[in-house]
């Protein structure tokens, strides 16, 4: 056998001796027919045999259940009324699925394309039976509560009726799958003419770092214009090129033009090829190259994938020591050493941002860490331009860490609804103090007049990511809220300063991407933005069925940014066919609680419906003077986190408040973090 192994030995199967010979009870070849038999010229026959195959009993169990579970499932959607479904939102024109991971035998199995998701399931469902693809042994996924789909998730659930079946979380299917970016890594790709690839270096340096540290540019172009030479042979530089090209052609591509490929991801697949080489000693090319496929990967909502590449880059800087102090004595020049100090620092923020977004661990502790921050460093010639202001960097460092921070103190562990308040309370507060010591260079600005920080992308998504951490923080005290809320019981005192600043930064988180893309700034196939817009969407519509003045304004910014989040699905965008699908269950949910709370006024009335306090979703027109003044530029989550009511509550060291029962633990084990993923 190939490789020195020896092979395993086949198992011996008893022989049955034929009908004759066992009546003989002579010893039988046991063929057929037999050697006696053939010898006597008489017929050889055997008697029918019946195999037993050992079976466990945890295993005949686990089918039971499994049967028991499907026909629990199919006899609800059996007996659901026509009614439900007239409320079940619906997509025309929704586009093709992508393809899913052939990790797995039953996804390597062609099955028929899910249709639209039911409201009351959140699985997909077709003309076949929709478990027939499912692995036995397939095991769930877990979606850690920080994650904005379990938000939503969880949203649907507090509105929903007990009455009906549970809400259950939407399988992450919308992603670029495995299959096809391997056929694309052997397919062919030209190198791009000179122009060109000059073109997508410009786009991929200005768009896709984000704040970033990851490649010196004047290294970069000067590799590009030795690429075209003939005599140039690079393997690790032109795979880095390739993932340059192809978040350039990404960033400058407003849509997906129907029957092609995503842009980008045939140089993409390219670069991939690097993954399968794992050198003994990593260089600082290798992990730049995974940092900016990480980066890549997310944009395909392929999320397990981009925190799987952040993760290993942070590994293996730790392995070179950029975590460390490198002594003078061993590395004098000042540019390689600050570019050291940055990759490491950008290894750690991607890390941690991406880990917040999908609640899992870092791959490495804050303790560990004994590098110095960025610094300012003044570079002459034409790597003048490979060091952006360290203020940034430090800035982004350390909001990477509060997120994570945040992730782990309140999403995960145990009991932590015991002290949720005052952790909340603490985060807001480590929040709080990473705004005031902003630099005065990294504040928005926050004139009446057209903004001219739309297109200063690092400042920009430095503030949305302030932001998405002060929601991520608050969100929970917000849905408490609405329990409470539905439960015909008052909020405390003290949880409303946090649920106002979560919605106002939502608030203001629309409001921005809503101007950025108006001023072509906002990247139609980016994720990072289009995730921000859905989380600020799903607190804009809790806010909207909330008893406050303002819930009727929250309504109409949920609309519009449903509606931004609808233009970015039909052009293309990976993540926003995800979201999207989200959106239309929460959409469907709203109207089914109008719909009953319309019934009970019309039963308590004796007369026809009357308009709620924050009306339908239907509503339509320009926002008035008084709504577009109260989300204007000047409220931002800075103003957000200094607003009295909120400055008074932080001032306190602890506040001894529970939460009410409120009918549903967003922590609880019988909740459940596993959702299953079915396709």
């Amino acid at each position: 056998m190939e490789g020195g192994s020896e092979s395993l030995p086949e198992p011996r199967i008893k022989s049955t001796a034929c009908q004759r010979c066992h009546a003989r009870k002579v010893k039988c070849s046991g063929d057929e027919p037999c050697k006696n038999c053939s010898k006597a010229g008489t017929e050889c026959s055997y008697p029918p045999r019946s195999r037993r195959v050992r079976v466990d009993v945890s295993y005949l169990r686990h089918l039971i259940a499994e049967n028991k579970r499907l026909r629990s499932q199919l006899s609800r959607l059996s007996q659901a009324s026509p009614s439900s479904q007239q409320l079940t939102p619906t997509n025309e024109a929704e586009p093709a699925e992508p393809d899913t991971d052939t990790s797995s035998p039953a996804a390597s199995r062609p099955s028929p394309a899910p249709s639209r998701p039911d409201p009351s399931h959140g699985l997909p469902l077709d003309d076949h039976p929709w478990f027939i693809d499912i692995s036995l042994h397939h095991t769930p996924t877990p979606i850690n509560e920080a994650a904005d789909t379990a938000f939503a998730t969880r949203f649907r659930q507090v509105l929903s009726d007990p009455s009906e079946p549970p809400c259950l979380h939407l399988p992450h299917i919308d992603y670029a799958g495995d299959d096809t970016i391997m056929s694309l890594a052997e397919v062919p790709c030209p190198w791009p003419k000179p122009s060109r690839a000059r073109s997508l270096m410009n786009v991929a340096f200005m768009h896709a770092s984000r704040g970033y540290h990851i490649v010196r540019q004047s290294v970069v172009l000067d590799a590009l214009q030795k690429s075209y030479s003939p005599h140039w042979r690079d393997p690790v530089m032109a795979c880095k090129l390739r993932v340059l090209f192809a978040l350039g052609e990404l960033c400058s591509s407003r849509f997906v033009p129907p029957g092609q490929e995503f842009p980008g991801l045939n140089n993409y697949g390219q670069a991939t090829k690097i993954l399968s080489y794992l050198g003994e000693r990593p260089t600082l090319d290798i992990i730049e190259i995974r940092l900016l496929l990480s980066l890549y990967s997310f944009t395909l909502n392929r999320v397990y994938a981009a925190y799987t590449l952040a993760g290993e880059a942070a590994r293996m800087a730790v392995i070179m020591g950029l975590h460390l102090n490198i002594p003078l004595s061993q590395l004098r020049d000042p540019v390689i050493r600050e570019h050291r100090n940055r990759l490491w620092w950008s290894c750690y923020t991607m890390d941690r941002m991406f880990a917040s977004k999908l609640g899992c661990p870092p791959a490495i502790q804050d303790e560990d860490v004994k590098v110095d921050l960025p610094s300012t460093i003044m570079v002459e010639g034409p790597a003048a331009n490979d060091f952006g202001y360290a203020g940034h960097y430090c800035a982004s460092v350390k909001l990477a860490s509060i997120a994570m921070h945040t992730v782990r103190s309140i999403y995960t562990g145990k009991d932590q609804a015991k002290a949720l308040f005052n952790k909340v309370q603490q985060r807001v507060k480590e929040l709080k103090v990473w705004s005031e010591e902003l630099p005065p260079a990294l504040h928005l600005d926050t004139s009446p007049r057209p903004n001219p920080n739309y297109h200063n992308y690092d400042l920009l998504y430095l503030h949305l990511s302030l932001n998405q951490t002060i929601i991520l923080a608050t969100r929970p005290i917000l849905l408490y809220g609405l329990c409470l809320q539905n439960s015909g019981r008052q909020v405390p005192e003290p949880a409303k300063p946090l649920m106002d600043a979560c919605i106002r930064c939502a608030r203001q988180t629309s409001r921005i991407l809503s101007e950025s893309w108006i001023h072509g700034a906002f990247p139609a196939l980016y994720h990072d933005l289009t995730q921000c817009l859905f989380s600020a969407l799903t607190v804009l519509a809790v806010s909207s069925l909330l008893d406050h003045s303002e819930c009727v304004s929250d309504r109409e910014w949920f609309e519009e940014s449903v509606e931004l989040l609808s233009q970015l699905k039909d052009s293309g965008n990976f993540p926003a066919r995800e979201f999207y699908r989200h959106v239309e269950l929460i959409i469907g949910t709203i109207k089914q609680v109008e719909e009953r709370k319309q019934g009970r006024l019309v039963m308590s009335a004796g007369a026809g419906p009357r308009d709620t306090a924050c009306g339908g979703l239907a509503v339509q027109g320009v926002r008035g003077e008084g709504t577009a003044h109260a989300f204007g530029a000047a409220v931002t989550a800075e103003i957000a986190l200094t607003e009295p009511s909120l400055q008074q509550l932080l001032m306190q060291p602890t506040v001894d408040m529970q939460f009410p029962e409120s009918g549903f633990d967003l922590f609880s084990e019988e909740n459940g973090l596993f959702w299953p993923e079915f396709g």
